[in-house]
């Protein structure tokens, strides 16, 4: 469990974070994605070329089912957004552990470069 503390205007406290959580959050995040790639975007475009009212008063409510497609597509960028976002952060933490790694290894003067 990764914590960080943090005080000062914003108010004080620990935020603790489970990489191995947060690891699953972004491979089920990108699994949606693929899946609306995959799975749910050619079902869409095979639905949105089909004319099932060639004519009258029912086709211009038609274009209201392509627009609503449209929306379920934008799914899945949202999908794929927040997995980018969550895989940013573990790759944060990850930069963040060997920040501090370093610093100590430096600190302790491991590795001999510093007489």
């Amino acid at each position: 469990m990764a914590q960080q503390a943090f005080s000062g205007a914003g108010g004080s406290g620990t935020i603790s974070i489970n990489p191995d959580e947060l690891t699953h959050i972004a491979n089920e995040l990108m699994a949606i994605a693929n899946e609306f790639e995959s799975v749910i975007a050619p079902a869409i475009k095979n639905i949105n070329q089909q004319n099932y009212v060639t004519a009258g008063k029912a086709k211009k409510a038609m274009k209201k089912v392509s627009d609503a497609n449209d929306r379920v597509l934008e799914l899945q960028d949202h999908y794929s957004r927040a997995s980018s976002l969550v895989f940013e952060t573990l790759n944060a933490m990850i930069q963040a552990d060997q920040e501090v790694g370093e610093k100590i290894i430096a600190s302790l003067n491991i590795g001999g470069d510093k007489g």
